[in-house]
């Protein structure tokens, strides 16, 4: 009984230390991204040039996710654990050759239909540029270096999924490092030097290095890819049956995007940037940690649900979006309260101005009212995709994009508030989509919302009510005596924001929030 312990505590004591380095590590790879951001807003500040920039960009994003993106991982790393768990590692690798030859051929295919039409497709999602000699065309030269991107992306998603599988969690969160550190290299040695075409043939290289970076790796876990096309087996028939509800559901994002980028293309140039940066900044706080657990969860999750144990499933799930709602709380009450500076000391400098700073600044603070909903969405979706259930995502998926159109409309068409409410109608998307899958988890597996669970996340969002209230106080009672440049208010911040995250810390232990009492247990007494 004792050995059985002391084995379930050490697995226990692993998988936090796992999860503690993937976090650590994509906290790096999202920083190094940030930093990528600041050198581009130097450069080419935020209007004509930085709008081109972050719309070729965005758009083989939203290609890729749309068409194969999260269906990737989402489908391959249960049916490849599947076959892993009953079947062997020879019947896993035949289906995951199968699946990268399939998949890497659709990618090819939408590449280089994106290449051919690049230039009606920025006409049909950024109508507003349209209005501006050149913007166009411009986006669109940028636009055909990078759709080939896609092909390396969807090869580098099925990589991760066979070394996740394998147990292997460090390499695939380093891809990121990687492809960062190309950009930023670029950036800072040659600049504006070679105009956007550098810049686009830079991010194409930054992509190809996801998927080189991890074939080592792929060798040493004695992966062979060898090209193998057959339809008529029974797991791309699996995989089509679930592909299909999981692309749907994976569309949320991707069409909020497209929804912002179209509405901010005719607010004039800097608005499709302002957004987009606003939106990287969130993604960035709610990715390290989201990212890091749903990561690691999912093929546990499989496994648990191969097994049909359905109460440690549901407990996993539970636990996995208590820490989420705990740890994203204390950043959104942060970026609620501390948007302005925020923007100020990551971006304000070259030829990025102080008004530049407060638009983009305004559409943070609206974006960060949905981190809580988005980062639970990261983990229940995931929760749902273990069970091969890719139908109610899609269900949800499709609820939020209605609600994102309703609110962008009416935000910007009917009271005219425009970015602001642009990012505003994202977040209630987001929260909306996110109360609709807890419930919907809680049907198709019973006991993820438990009355204990529904306290403890109702102290926890007390806490950050109270964090958000210090933090804004703080800051601005600092601010009243202490004015200065980009280093000041850095240490302004930085204050504010310990400050602000201590008191959270103290009323979750008071309160007796589950999370800090789990968290104090362990560094007190190893387990």
């Amino acid at each position: 009984m004792n050995n059985e312990l002391n084995k379930t505590n050490q697995g226990e004591k692993k998988a936090v230390w796992a999860i503690a380095l993937m976090a650590v590590i994509i906290l790096i790879a999202k920083f190094m991204g940030l930093f990528r951001e600041i050198l581009v807003a130097q450069i080419y500040g935020q209007g004509y040039e930085s709008d081109i920039i972050n719309t070729a960009t965005q758009i083989p994003l939203l290609f890729f996710d749309m068409v194969l993106g999260v269906a990737i991982l989402s489908t391959f790393v249960p049916i490849y654990n599947k076959y892993l768990e009953k079947s062997g590692k020879k019947a896993a690798d035949y289906f995951a050759n199968n699946f990268i030859t399939i998949i890497g051929s659709i990618a090819v295919l939408v590449a280089v239909l994106g290449m051919i039409f690049a230039e009606p497709l920025v006409k049909i999602m950024v109508p507003g540029y349209a209005d501006i000699p050149g913007k166009v065309e411009a986006t669109a030269q940028v636009l055909r270096i990078l759709f080939p991107s896609i092909a390396f992306t969807a090869i580098a998603y099925v990589a991760v999924g066979i070394l996740q599988s394998n147990g292997e969690f460090t390499v695939p969160s380093l891809i990121s490092v990687v492809s960062n550190g190309i950009m930023i290299v670029y950036l800072i040695v040659f600049g504006n030097r070679m105009g956007l075409v550098g810049v686009g043939v830079s991010m194409l290289v930054a992509w190809a290095a996801q998927l080189l970076f991890q074939i080592p790796w792929l060798i040493k876990y004695k992966f062979k890819y060898r090209p193998t096309v057959n339809f008529k087996d029974g797991s791309m028939k699996e995989v089509a049956l679930v592909a299909l509800p999981v692309l749907i559901s994976s569309w949320v994002q991707p069409i909020c995007n497209v929804i912002n980028m179209s509405f901010g293309s005719s607010m004039g140039d800097g608005a499709v940037s302002a957004l987009n940066w606003a939106n990287k900044i969130y993604i960035i706080m709610v990715g390290v940690f989201a990212y890091a657990i749903t990561n690691f969860i999912l093929p546990r999750l499989s496994r648990l649900n191969a097994d049909d144990n359905h109460e440690a499933f549901a407990e996993t799930t539970r636990t996995s979006v208590g820490w989420i709602v705990f740890i994203i709380t204390l950043v959104s009450a942060l970026f609620l309260a501390l948007s302005n500076p925020i923007i100020k000391v990551v971006f304000e400098r070259g030829q990025f101005t102080q008004e530049s700073s407060y638009i983009t600044a305004s559409a943070l603070f609206f974006y960060s009212f949905g981190m809580v909903g988005y980062s639970i969405c990261e983990v229940l979706n995931k929760s749902f995709y273990a069970i091969q259930d890719g139908k109610t995502p899609m269900l949800t998926s499709i609820f939020g994009v209605l609600v994102n159109i309703v609110f962008a409309a009416l935000f910007v068409l009917v009271f005219k508030i425009g970015i602001q409410g642009l990012a505003l109608a994202s977040a209630i998307s987001s929260t909306a989509i996110a109360a609709a899958l807890m419930i919907m988890i809680n049907r198709r597996r019973g006991s993820v919302i438990t009355k204990e669970f529904v306290w403890n996340t109702a102290k926890t969002l007390v806490c950050g009510a109270a964090a958000f209230i210090i933090a804004q106080l703080a800051y601005d009672f600092i601010d009243i005596y202490i004015a200065g440049g980009t280093v000041i208010t850095l240490l302004k911040l930085c204050a504010a924001a310990l400050l602000s995250g201590a008191v959270y810390m103290v009323l979750a232990r008071l309160f007796k929030v589950s999370e800090i009492v789990t968290a104090i247990r362990f560094v007190s007494h190893g387990k």
